[in-house]
């Protein structure tokens, strides 16, 4: 894979692919190939978001989105995975000991009815509801979620989503990755985050709106023979979001209730969120 589909499947903008970025001394696209570090900083044209000016020796020069990604694990189960399954296992078994709490259960098909099997990665039941916790991997793509979230729909089992991060998200901007935005729709603008040594409790937030300011710059325009003027003003970030906490964490066992969703299409996005039945907290909008 090359750098710059690398860069596309991270950032989801296709803004920087022709090697050109804006300079934002002079608001003005500039090309890769023209331009060296010093004359940055730099933004991609379509997402607003940092660019970066990658210098290259068997390979174009070209630009990259600035990453300011949440902390997760890698590809397969790691440590953190284990620890997040482990932790919420114990504490909800020590609160709901008539549970049936198990790691990794096998539910089995049912041929006759459509069921397919699952292998949740936590599951039993609260106050006589099954609920199946999912704890997300970086390699599950939103096909794979949509697909899970529908099964345990079929058999009428509620789910909970957690993503588990190795630090605290970044205070200020930052880009969530794909399945992040399908979670934080998914749950009505909430994705919920675990960090070692939560036990069962998770970390509610909400991606707000984030804008860059474009500065004012001037400079004469030799064909016009005209002095242009551009900049002055804000724009939204299309990638870009603010993580807004709602200052505290939420107890799995207790801030949280089984909802029925309906399936919606957000015109502006890719994906459709599907019917579910969701687990998720009680808790009004804090933003």
């Amino acid at each position: 894979m090359n750098s710059n589909n690398n860069d596309l499947i991270v950032s989801m903008c296709s803004g920087l692919l022709n090697r050109k970025a804006i300079s934002l001394k002079t608001n003005k696209l500039v090309n890769a190939d023209d331009i060296t570090k010093e004359d940055g900083p730099f933004y991609c044209p379509e997402c607003l978001s940092d660019a970066i000016i990658r210098k290259c020796v068997e390979k174009d020069d070209h630009f990259a989105h600035k990453a300011n990604l949440s902390s997760l694990f890698s590809n397969g189960e790691t440590q953190l995975h284990k620890d997040c399954k482990n932790e919420i296992l114990e504490s909800l078994r020590n609160c709901f000991p008539e549970g049936k709490w198990e790691v990794e259960r096998t539910i089995k098909a049912i041929k006759s009815k459509n069921y397919n099997e699952v292998v949740p990665d936590i599951s039993g039941r609260i106050n006589n509801k099954p609920i199946v916790i999912e704890v997300q991997r970086s390699f599950l793509n939103i096909e794979k979620i949509k697909k899970r979230t529908e099964e345990y729909r079929k058999r009428n089992i509620s789910i909970l989503w957690i993503v588990p991060i190795k630090q605290d998200l970044p205070t200020e901007n930052f880009r969530p990755r794909l399945f992040e935005k399908f979670l934080h729709d998914m749950y009505f603008g909430k994705v919920y985050y675990w960090k070692r040594g939560n036990g069962s409790k998770v970390i509610p937030v909400h991606f707000d709106t984030a804008e860059r300011y474009i500065p004012m710059t001037s400079f004469f325009d030799v064909e016009a023979n005209e002095e242009v003027t551009f900049g002055g003003y804000t724009k939204k970030y299309k990638t870009i979001k603010i993580p807004n906490y709602l200052g505290k964490l939420l107890e799995i066992e207790k801030d949280f209730y089984v909802k029925e969703a309906s399936k919606f299409q957000i015109e502006t996005k890719e994906y459709e969120i599907p019917d579910r039945n969701i687990y998720r907290d009680k808790n009004k909008k804090w933003w």
